[in-house]
């Protein structure tokens, strides 16, 4: 049930009404409002505002402004002039039938505004259709345009050559060439006959014009150097990387693990999981991060570590990597069994603490009634269902859901 507010305050002048609604501590994003000319209404959870309005009022020409405290509402009225009250005096069933004429009035606007934006958006669709194939056909035309032009001064450029062209040279006649050559008295064409290989003549309309041999084929070999940054050598600086892949080690070593530097039986998993829980009680969590995820990436399918893990992200505010983990470690821990009941509440409970602190309190508190029920007992996973309900309901809480490890 909907609480009333009945502490607004409200002033006029012969064209505006002015109308100052308070929050009650709600914040401004969870306000909902609905307007008519007649009829005004604020919903707020848990708190209801609501006016049968005295005379019409003009829709497009009114306005609302929340702010932190309150909203204001400033109404136009369609007929100057004083109002008498605020509010119309009305009976229940008056009140009920008011609304939901408002209500229907309110559906009717928004479907012809609906149609009419579809309208426009067809018009505008058409028009963009319109001037895209105009605007095709320019560039069309401006192509073959451009294309006719560079054939035409082609054709020019080619009968400038013929009309400037050398004319075919006369040789007198003799039973042999200078070259080489021999004319052939019945047919009148000249033979070339070259006698040495390394000169190979053509002969065209300007003279004899020598042709070079065809090259040798062969292969070529290129080697690469190996380099550990995929920029080439002669655009890097060697002594600045060497630098940098030092640091990247030291800060490798300062987390925790360093792959090249653990014994062959420092590569279990089951150890691995062991040195991220020491690291994850000592407060280092990156060292812990680093920890289960080498024991992952040697393969293991340990729940514990997908587990563990999104413990450590959580403790560094890591929060989407925590429902992956959290995620993952649900889908090992099957099947549901009792066996396995404690393992499963904790992956939901920290699911449910991450997806509240991202702003999902709806969905984290799904997960959080999932690991009450599978761990009744637990007042503290109680105490954070209670407050995470609270926030879902829109009631003041003391804090966040914290996370709950281990």
């Amino acid at each position: 049930m909907p609480i009333i507010v009945k502490d607004y305050t409200w002033k006029q002048t012969d064209s505006v009404v002015l109308i100052y609604v308070p929050l009650k501590g709600v914040h401004p994003s969870k306000v909902n409002i609905f307007t008519t000319e007649n009829y005004i209404k604020a919903h707020f959870p848990p708190f209801l505002f609501e006016v049968f309005l005295w005379a019409a009022v003009d829709e497009a020409e009114s306005q609302c402004t929340i702010a932190e405290e309150q909203a204001v509402f400033q109404l136009c009225k369609k007929e100057a002039g004083a109002w008498e009250s605020l509010h119309l005096e009305l009976g229940k069933a008056e009140m009920v039938q008011l609304r939901q004429k408002a209500i229907e009035r309110a559906q009717q606007v928004a479907k012809e505004r609906s149609k009419e934006k579809a309208v426009r958006k067809d018009q505008l669709q058409k028009l963009s259709v319109r001037e895209q194939i105009q605007l095709d056909s320019e560039v069309r035309a401006r192509i073959e345009e451009l294309k006719k032009r560079a054939t035409d001064d082609a054709l020019a450029d080619l009968q400038l050559w013929k009309e400037t062209a050398v004319p075919h040279r006369t040789v007198a006649s003799s039973s042999h060439h200078p070259a080489g050559g021999a004319w052939s008295k019945k047919s009148g064409e000249r033979k070339i006959e070259s006698k040495t290989p390394s000169n190979i003549f053509e002969l065209t309309e300007s003279g004899c014009v020598p042709v070079p041999l065809p090259r040798r084929s062969g292969n070529i070999e290129v080697n690469f150097t190996v380099r550990e940054f995929p920029t080439p050598c002669r655009e890097s600086q060697a002594e600045e990387e060497q630098a940098w892949l030092k640091q990247q080690a030291e800060a490798r070593r300062q987390v925790g693990f360093v792959e090249e530097d653990l014994r062959p039986e420092e590569r279990d998993p089951v150890w691995l999981k062991d040195k991220g829980d020491s690291f994850f009680r000592a407060g280092n969590y990156l060292g812990a991060v680093s920890a289960y995820s080498h024991a992952i990436k040697l393969g293991s399918k340990m729940p514990e570590i997908y587990s563990n893990r999104a413990a450590a992200h959580f403790a560094l505010n890591n929060l989407h990597k925590t429902l992956n983990d959290c995620t993952k470690a649900l889908e090992l821990l099957v099947p549901a069994v009792p066996l396995n009941a404690l393992q499963r509440a904790r992956c939901h409970a920290r699911r449910g603490s991450a997806l509240c602190r991202l702003g999902l309190p709806e969905r984290g508190l799904v997960d959080l009634r999932t690991a009450l029920a599978l761990k009744p007992g637990d007042q503290q996973l109680r105490e954070d269902v209670e407050r995470t309900q609270a926030l879902v309901d829109g009631l003041p809480s003391d804090s966040d859901s914290d996370e709950y490890v281990h």
